[in-house]
């Protein structure tokens, strides 16, 4: 209270010239306070503004980028699909027995395994792996080729070490995979 009395008395004190001349800079500091608060006010609705337009970007673009992946996936279902229908009775073992024997590798087979997975995308996978001893790369190169030229078949893993028993030779290990439809229950 005493505060206000006092700023009372000052300005009672004071002449016209100097209270109009205290009032205006009074009343400049607010509006300039004022002016900043405004300013930043729609500086930070500016920023933010941008910020926004920049997720909505990116979400844009990773949405497209997702349709798109989408949309090949659908396709390399159609076509592994399309292949399936194509060989119902296809068999990995019978036609990985056939090739052996047109390449001349029957002699250097060592062993032979069977695995079946199945996959939670209605397929089962089919793998053969097999040993060979003593191939040259010619042989194996011949034996790829042939492999790669099939579209049921795809090689899953390849393993090649340096013969222990025949100089210049190398030994391989080859697991080769195709999908099968996943067989319905009752079937």
């Amino acid at each position: 209270m005493e505060f206000i009395n006092k700023l009372r008395l000052t300005i009672e004190g004071m002449g016209k010239r100097d209270f109009y001349k205290y009032l205006f800079i009074i009343l400049g500091v607010i509006v300039l306070l004022a002016g900043f608060v405004v300013f930043r006010y729609y500086r930070k609705i500016n920023d933010l503004n941008d910020q926004i337009a920049f997720v909505n970007a990116t979400r844009e673009e990773e949405v497209r980028t997702i349709l798109r992946r989408m949309d090949d996936v659908e396709q390399q279902r159609k076509k592994v699909n399309d292949v399936l229908d194509k060989d119902k009775k296809f068999k990995i073992a019978g036609y990985f027995k056939q090739l052996i024997e047109q390449q001349g590798l029957s002699t250097n087979k060592t062993k032979e395994t069977s695995t079946t997975v199945t996959l939670p995308n209605g397929y089962q996978e089919v793998s053969l792996s097999t040993g060979f001893i003593g191939l040259t790369m010619k042989q194996l190169t011949e034996l790829l080729d042939a492999l790669e030229k099939n579209e049921r078949v795809y090689a899953k893993n390849l393993e090649i070490t340096k013969s222990k028993r025949m100089p210049k030779k190398i030994d391989v290990n080859v697991t080769i995979a195709t999908l099968e439809p996943k067989l319905k229950a009752g079937r």
